[in-house]
């Protein structure tokens, strides 16, 4: 680690660690390693890991963008990894700044996003009951360890996060100038997810079954778009299949004057980053990677067939 930014995070720390408490103590207690290692931290003389940092990040309530971007120019780095207490209010969170963001885009008519898909993003299933509950649920079950007792169709959806789901469900509906470009197995990782749960027990075969009809509501959903298309002399959204086969969901954003692009670890858990001269890179990225998809979009019926037949063989194994 660069001394000036251990430096920096040693300041940090003693800033806002509380003045009743010594600081070795305090640290050891709270990332749970000796006095020794803690100490030898607080002098410098070893690094913070990432993980620890995360951990003081949410226990003294600093933002980890305040080290990872140190000067004007390279701003802007916001990792956000929710390792809240409280993973109920946690995903509220998240979705009340999805609203935000989609709140930000409406404003700008000229707004435009690009976006690569190996899997359905939380942001995705907002537009159906059940698959935005199955998200919560798969939430839940990685924040809570002792949470997998609880069974999908016990979960309640709060009334508050209920109608913030309905409103960004509106709000979505009215974004344009979208690009999607779709790996060749975007449904498969979430489908294995729902199998996992019904094997271990905690989703019922009716669950199952009505999620599994959604899955075919959101195939429907983007083949009615895309028929759509080849009707319109302008054009707002684009599907593109990916030859290759995509690592990670990422997008790219331009907005209002402002760009950004972001890289999803699963569901809401991103790494969102502003600076113009990664975001540019990322940019040329997507614009490589359309010249290795085929576009889908009010044309090319043939492989339109092939793709949507492939994703419904996927969701007919449920």
């Amino acid at each position: 680690m660069n001394d000036n930014i251990r430096t920096i995070i040693i300041n940090k720390l003693l800033e806002l660690i509380p003045s009743y408490r010594k600081p070795v103590d305090y640290l050891s207690e709270i990332l749970d390693i000796s006095k020794d290692s803690a100490y030898r931290r607080l002098k410098g003389k070893m690094s913070f890991h990432f993980e620890e940092l995360v951990i003081l990040s949410e226990e003294l309530g600093f933002s980890l963008d305040e080290f990872v971007a140190m000067k004007a120019w390279n701003r802007k780095v916001v990792i956000d990894l929710n390792i809240d207490k409280d993973p109920e209010r946690g995903f509220l969170e998240k979705m009340q700044m999805y609203k935000k963001d989609a709140d930000n885009r409406l404003l700008d008519k000229s707004s435009s996003s690009m976006l690569a898909l190996n899997y359905i993003p939380a942001e995705l299933c907002v537009h159906h009951e059940k698959l935005f509950k199955f998200s919560y649920y798969i939430w839940l079950n990685w924040k809570h360890r002792s949470f997998q007792k609880l069974k999908y169709y016990e979960l309640e959806i709060s009334p508050e996060l209920e109608k913030l789901r309905k409103d960004i469900d509106l709000s979505t509906r009215l974004i344009e100038n979208n690009t999607f470009i779709l790996d060749p197995n975007v449904f498969l990782s979430t489908l294995n997810m729902v199998h996992y749960f019904y094997d271990m027990g905690l989703i019922s075969g009716e669950d199952k079954k009505d999620i599994k009809e959604e899955f075919r509501s959101i195939l429907d959903s983007i083949e009615k778009k895309m028929r759509t298309e080849a009707l319109d002399i302008e054009i707002k959204t684009f599907f593109y299949i990916s030859i290759l086969n995509l690592d990670v969901n990422s997008g790219y954003y331009v907005w209002n004057g402002n760009i950004a692009s972001s890289f999803s670890l699963y569901f809401f858990n991103r790494i969102v980053i502003s600076k113009p001269e990664i975001c540019e890179a990322h940019k040329e990225w997507f614009l490589a990677l359309k010249q290795n998809s085929i576009l889908i979009s009010g044309s090319n019926e043939a492989a339109q067939a092939v793709y949507l037949k492939k994703q419904r063989d996927y969701i007919n194994l449920l």
